[in-house]
């Protein structure tokens, strides 16, 4: 019985540190300039628009020059940026959706 109980109370535990976790992931929060350049990304990414991929990179240079960005918003544009030029545009679509996502709420 007391085996039981203990089992029980680890699994509980075991769960929350999971749920926790999993809370942890994601993108932080991001400013509006970065959530629009996301926007942008996305779409870009879903057309497959290796032209307009390139200016949504001079984009992110110049957000960041003007410091409507933060670097860290431009290294995690710029990663997204990345994905799409290995011809991974599926995974940067989703990267900038997920960014987006991950705003709801905040």
């Amino acid at each position: 019985m007391r085996t039981s109980m203990l089992r029980k109370c680890f699994c509980g535990m075991l769960l929350m540190v999971v749920v926790v976790q999993l809370n942890a992931c994601g993108y932080p929060e991001v400013s509006p300039k970065t959530y629009e350049i996301s926007k942008a990304l996305y779409s870009v990414c879903n057309q497959k628009s290796e032209e307009r991929l390139r200016a949504v990179k001079a984009l992110i240079q110049s957000s960041l020059s003007n410091k409507e960005i933060s670097v860290s918003e431009a290294d995690m544009l710029n990663e997204i940026v990345a994905q799409a030029q290995a011809d991974e545009w599926e995974e940067a679509m989703l990267e900038s959706r997920n960014l987006m996502e991950d705003q709801a709420g905040r």
